[in-house]
């Protein structure tokens, strides 16, 4: 794969911000953010590059795996399940760009199944974080229902056509699972789904 001089320089730029890192004795909080915050984005150019890298490749085993690929959505019994190999960001981490990648992969995965809903939906999301004791409230599940309206699976996130509900639970991987489906059989899925 050949990476074009602006993924290289900022690549070059995150190198030296490590070694800074590495080297110093001390760091403020405001500087470890800073590098958190350009590390994300330099994630986020590399996973796009390689996005377009791919689309061009004309053999399958030259493509390059990323954590892009993992994202899978599966129909069974009129409720689309959405697998998101990441947790969701919190509130505090929105200048990432963690929220766009989701929204985006999230919005491709499941453009074939634009339509599926015509009436009110609910959207159950569980979310898993390998740190105990976090706080859902704390994580924006915003990316996923402007996912699927841009996809089309649901027609508006309005309160007369949609609604949610957010379960968090510990795991050593994290990740995200997100059901879609109308809100009549909600009822029926709750009880399945926590049994």
């Amino acid at each position: 794969m050949i990476i074009d001089e602006k993924i290289k320089k900022q690549l070059d730029n995150l190198n030296k911000q490590i070694e800074n890192i590495l080297n110093s004795n001390s760091i403020a909080d405001t500087q470890l953010e800073s590098f958190l915050l350009n590390f994300e984005k330099v994630r986020y150019n590399l996973l796009n590059e390689i996005k377009v890298y791919n689309k061009n490749i004309e053999f399958e085993y030259e493509k390059i795996k990323t954590i892009d690929n993992d994202y899978k959505t599966e129909l069974k019994d009129n409720v689309l399940k959405i697998y998101v190999p990441e947790t969701l960001p919190s509130f505090k981490n929105l200048k990432t760009h963690t929220y766009k990648r989701i929204l985006l992969n999230v919005a491709e995965i499941t453009k074939q199944f634009s339509g599926l809903f015509k009436n009110e939906v609910f959207l159950y999301i569980k979310v898993f974080d390998n740190i105990q004791g976090w706080d859902i409230d704390n994580k924006y599940v915003k990316p996923i229902a402007d996912a699927l309206i841009i996809s089309g699976v649901i027609k508006d996130d309005n309160m007369s056509k949609m609604f949610y509900c957010a379960k968090g639970e510990f795991s050593e991987i994290p990740h995200t699972i997100i059901y879609v489906l109308d809100s009549k059989n909600m009822e029926q899925f709750l009880k399945k789904v926590e049994c």
